[in-house]
């Protein structure tokens, strides 16, 4: 058969079922695929499609396709030929797609990888003298590659033996490749463990991705995970939440017994108690809803839910009566309360007291009215708090998010008064405060009864949404105390995650400014005085366009400014600038036309990767050239290039409304292809970020893909932070430039331009931000 290896490896993905009907555990899964790789083409196999294609295609094979009594074998077998015959990608059902999955193909004509380590160490793996394991559960091709050719020889050889794993799995994989010798176009890439297959077995059955610092540490470097459902070799055992961390077999807890001596009698366990949830409400109407869903989602069966509001009624349509009638649950109670001729109403604490009074059940549990709760929530607290025989079970860590700021932390460990889950009968009463009237009532039990506090931090997701009873200051003494802190990429990344379990982003989008204050923001924004800068080079051709886009902004031109520097020209741009600036200087507040030329002319492409040191060191210095030559007293500056063909006339009010000091948009070609690839986001900033063979003149200059996320990855998201920026359209604030943010024309770190200047900026503690949605265009030459 005719080898394609030196081609790219098609932008195809397949994916096998027994049927179309693909079970619900896995069509999140089925999904991630798809969405992180828009560019690919999906093609979903079902058994019966299979066996027309073996038929069809490889009708010598069929004995041996037919002969196998372990469905999985004819499974691998079909994978395999599939991807002989087509090429692309194979991923097994139970694999999530982390990220586009372009940087591992890049540069590859055949890509597998390592199972975890921990594997070689399994009992049928040592049997067989096999330290390390290749899996075919995620696998990438060229068609026609000759390893093919290969593996199905070794794979008829071996068709007869026992177990599948030698049959047609990893195992016969692993010992294929041992003997294989390709190379060059014909090679094999294997990769690490930690890029497709970061967790272990036991890590997925035993709950620990369910532990939010080690799924994310995991997961830095994946581009997916394997949840290894095995529902092939599993049978009923096998996991039905695949597309969710399983709980954890095992939980950290300490108890402290307060009682006296005397008092301390075993405590009996008795079945599933009724727990009675206690939410106090002010009218946080838009946050509520979330809470009564928490409780309505949650595991545990004898449970209610009794809310305590102190505001009355609307007369028509009350948004707290209509979240309990969505919540659609029967044991929901409210109780109204009123404090006449009382100045500010009962304090939080007589509410709480109220509360626990009207509580039916031998437990009372703490239920804000605008956090977030996992639906295992009272499961997980009840079981352990009865397996402890203790009175009170509170969270030792939990998660702390704050949506506007794009942060999420794991909390330090103390108690969480927020969680307490308590019997009754023991409960001290609140004391009449306003706030902080939870500590009191956990410092008694903590004298008083026995408690213990278990580390689960996934359970209660406490969110900062800027209405909260205290004040930042105070969260943000909270975020230094963090045992994990997740901000950027790992926090979408951690969000996503979390967001399988809980509502993450509807909460998020419940707690954005609605678009009249975000109308309200951007109009502020036109009082802002901006200065405009853009180099220009041979740029005729694109500068009618360029005054034209400019003059349909919607700032106020008397508080708008200009300034170019033109430098190494042939076409006559300064010339044609020239002509043009007393139109200009009437219609705007200030205009400033520099010159410099460098020498540099070069002849191939300005794409060219050897001239990309020297071109972008001379931009970079004409850049600090015009900063330093047209910046006066103007609140920012606007960086553009000469050859954007399109953009909306507010885009300096939507790059302004963002508050943030430096900020991007999302530049495309006009068939909608991102071209600026200096907005990145690096995949692992945390372990050094950039590969180092990527490293050329001194500055880093990777593959499209390699180690980057470019702002097309972030579709849907309002802001991101990034690590790098380009300067298609570059919004910096003014003070930021005066205290020494520039261009570097030198490697930063290895950055160099405007990449050198988000970098500069990190160092001084500045993050730069893209809008992923906020799209403009560029020439496409």
């Amino acid at each position: 058969m005719r080898t394609d290896s030196c081609s790219p490896i098609p932008r195809l993905i397949h994916q096998t079922w027994k049927t179309r009907d693909v079970p619900s555990e896995f069509q999140a899964l089925q999904r991630s695929w798809i969405d992180r790789n828009p560019g690919f083409e999906y093609r979903f196999w079902t058994d019966e499609d299979i066996g027309r294609f073996i038929a069809g295609e490889h009708p010598a094979l069929l004995p041996v396709f037919h002969g196998y009594a372990d469905p999985i074998a004819r499974i691998d077998l079909a994978r395999y030929l599939i991807l002989r015959r087509f090429g692309g990608v194979y991923a097994d059902l139970d694999f999530e797609c982390l990220r586009p999955i372009d940087g591992l193909l890049e540069g590859r004509s055949f890509v597998v990888g390592l199972e975890p380590e921990e594997h070689g160490g399994l009992a049928k793996a040592v049997e067989r003298g096999l330290p390390r394991i290749l899996c075919p559960s995620f696998l990438a091709s060229v068609p026609g590659h000759p390893f093919w050719d290969h593996l199905l020889d070794r794979l008829v050889e071996a068709r007869s033996c026992a177990d599948v794993l030698d049959a047609t799995g990893p195992f016969l994989l692993t010992r294929a490749h041992a003997s294989y010798q390709g190379e060059g176009a014909a090679a094999v890439t294997v990769l690490p463990p930690e890029l497709l297959y970061p967790v272990t077995k036991d890590d997925c059955w035993g709950g620990r991705l369910f532990d939010p610092v080690f799924w994310e540490q995991a997961t830095r470097r994946a581009y997916a995970v394997h949840y290894w459902e095995g529902t092939w070799f599993r049978g009923d055992a096998a996991s039905k939440t695949a597309p969710e961390a399983a709980l954890p077999r095992q939980i950290a807890a300490v108890v402290t017994d307060g009682r006296p001596e005397d008092a301390r009698s075993p405590i009996k366990a008795e079945g599933l108690p009724l727990i009675s949830c206690l939410m106090v409400t002010r009218g946080r109407r838009a946050l509520l809803e979330f809470a009564i869903d928490g409780f309505a989602r949650q595991t545990y069966p004898n449970r209610e839910l009794v809310i305590v509001c102190d505001s009355p009624a609307l007369p028509q349509d009350d948004p707290l009566e209509r979240a309990i009638r969505a919540a659609g649950c029967p044991n929901i109670r409210l109780i109204r309360v009123t404090a006449a001729g009382r100045e500010g109403g009962a304090t939080l604490g007589e509410l709480r007291n109220l509360a626990v009074d009207h509580a039916a059940g031998r437990y009372v549990c703490q239920w804000d009215d605008d956090d977030l709760y996992d639906p295992c929530r009272l499961q997980m607290q009840q079981r352990v708090l009865a397996a402890a025989g203790a009175q009170a079970c509170l969270l030792g860590r939990w998660m702390i998010w704050w949506p506007a700021e794009g942060r999420l932390a794991v909390s330090c460990e103390r108690d969480w008064e927020g969680s307490l889950l308590c019997e009754k009968a023991v409960m001290p009463r609140y004391p009449a405060l306003r706030r902080g009237e939870d500590t009191p009532v956990v410092e008694q039990l903590r004298r008083t009864a026995r408690v213990v506090r278990m580390d689960l931090p996934r359970l209660y997701t406490y969110v900062v949404h800027g209405g909260n009873t205290f004040g930042g200051r105070h969260f943000e003494e909270h975020w230094k105390a963090t045992a994990a802190r997740f901000s950027g990429d790992r926090c979408r990344a951690m969000l996503e995650e979390m967001g399988k379990r809980l509502p993450v982003e509807a909460y998020r989008r419940a707690v954005t400014p609605a678009p009249a204050i975000v109308a309200a923001r951007q109009k502020t924004t036109m009082h802002e005085k901006l200065l405009v800068l853009t180099p220009v080079k041979d740029a005729v051709a694109h500068l009618p366009r360029y005054l034209e886009l400019l003059g349909r902004l919607d700032h106020d031109p008397s508080r708008l400014s200009l300034g170019f520097l033109e430098g190494d020209s042939r076409d006559g741009t300064h010339d044609w600038l020239a002509a043009r600036l007393p139109e200009l200087r009437d219609r705007y507040r200030r205009v400033t036309l520099l010159r410099h030329d460098y020498g540099f002319r070069p002849e191939g492409p300005r794409w060219a990767p050897d001239i990309q040191r020297r071109r972008r060191e001379l931009l970079a210095r004409s850049r600090n050239r015009l900063l330093s030559g047209a910046l006066g007293d103007e609140d920012w500056v606007l960086w553009l290039d000469a050859d954007l063909v399109d953009y909306p006339p507010d885009l300096p009010a939507r790059l302004l409304a963002a508050g943030r000091d430096i900020v991007v948009p999302h530049c495309v070609l006009p068939d909608g292809r991102t071209f600026d690839l200096n907005s990145f986001r690096l995949t692992a900033p945390e372990i050094g970020g950039e590969d180092p063979r990527h490293l050329a003149d001194g500055i880093f200059q990777p593959p499209r893909g390699a180690g980057r996320l470019y702002l097309d990855a972030f579709a849907g998201e309002d802001i991101v932070p990034l690590d790098g920026v380009g300067g298609t359209a570059l919004l910096v604030r003014a003070d930021l430039h005066r205290e020494g943010v520039c261009f570097p024309s030198y490697s930063h770190r290895g950055y160099i331009e405007t990449e050198g200047l988000a970098m500069m900026a990190k160092d001084m503690g500045v993050t730069a931000w893209g809008l992923p949605d906020l799209r403009i265009v560029h020439a496409d030459h």
